[in-house]
């Protein structure tokens, strides 16, 4: 059996997921607090190796494209 590596960063509507690899999907969440099953956004960072490195990535994508326009 072949283990996969799925990690979901929260954020206050906004979830990305991270599969291990150099792509992260952002997905929205609605008031209900259902994630809408279609990506809403999609970065590479081919830097993030580890948990830490794409939880940093992610945090400041989320920061600098969604954040910056509230």
């Amino acid at each position: 059996m072949k283990s996969k590596i799925r990690v979901v960063f929260e954020y206050d509507h906004l979830e990305v997921e991270w599969y291990g690899t150099s792509t992260f999907n952002v997905y929205s969440i609605d008031e209900t607090g259902s994630r809408d099953h279609h990506a809403l956004d999609c970065f590479t960072n081919y830097n993030a190796k580890t948990i830490e490195q794409a939880q940093a990535a992610s945090d400041e994508y989320i920061k600098q494209t969604y954040m910056e326009v509230a």
